[in-house]
């Protein structure tokens, strides 16, 4: 009986100690991504996406057909997310509405944990400040609304996420740690003799 307990307890404290930490950032998860024209309430018809929702990994996510003149296509880092735009006009300009961008949601994984954007000082696209990136533990909102553009532009978002602050455990790492503690307090209870112990 002793050796089960400790062998209970060993196993679960080794496992404790080499536990991961709960993700926070875009990496493994499942997002999807909408635009919306001329508000956040109306998804824009002339706007495809493809593919949607998709799992955020190695090279670009996904790609955004604007009216059939300007493709943006994504690139979603564990931190960062880019937009290169591709288009046939000559110089043109988003239309300067309530909302006129591109809404990624959290399809599956944990919470997004971010907490600050910042538009990176290489990105070209002038005039987006990180007051037009909104976002939650579900949600990311890029808002370019009036802002010119042409082909080569691009755009690089920076997020912190809590990961960076501290480590959040993952739930299984505090059953485990439940498991040892109290493996610990049925040793002391039932007085069992310790390996190595006369």
């Amino acid at each position: 009986m002793t050796k089960k307990f400790l062998g209970l307890a060993a196993a679960a404290l080794v496992t404790l100690v080499t536990a991961t930490v709960a993700h926070a950032g875009f990496i493994g998860r499942t997002l999807s991504a909408e635009y919306f024209y001329p508000d956040l309430s109306t998804p824009y018809g002339p706007a495809t996406v493809t593919p949607s929702p998709f799992v955020v990994g190695p090279g670009s996510e996904t790609s955004i057909n604007v009216e059939g003149v300007t493709t943006i296509v994504v690139d979603v880092t564990d931190t960062t997310l880019r937009f290169d735009f591709a288009t046939i006009l000559a110089a043109p300009t988003w239309n300067s509405m309530p909302f006129n961008g591109v809404v990624f949601n959290l399809v599956t994984g944990a919470p997004l944990s971010l907490l600050s954007a910042s538009i990176d000082p290489s990105s070209t696209l002038g005039g987006l400040d990180a007051s037009r990136v909104a976002f939650n533990d579900s949600q990311v909102t890029v808002n370019w609304s009036g802002l010119p553009y042409s082909n080569g532009t691009f755009l690089l978002i920076n997020f912190a996420s809590a990961a960076a602050v501290g480590a959040v455990p993952e739930p299984g790492t505090l059953a485990l740690l439940a498991i040892a503690l109290a493996t610990v307090g049925a040793l002391k209870r039932q007085k069992l003799p310790v390996a190595g112990r006369a």
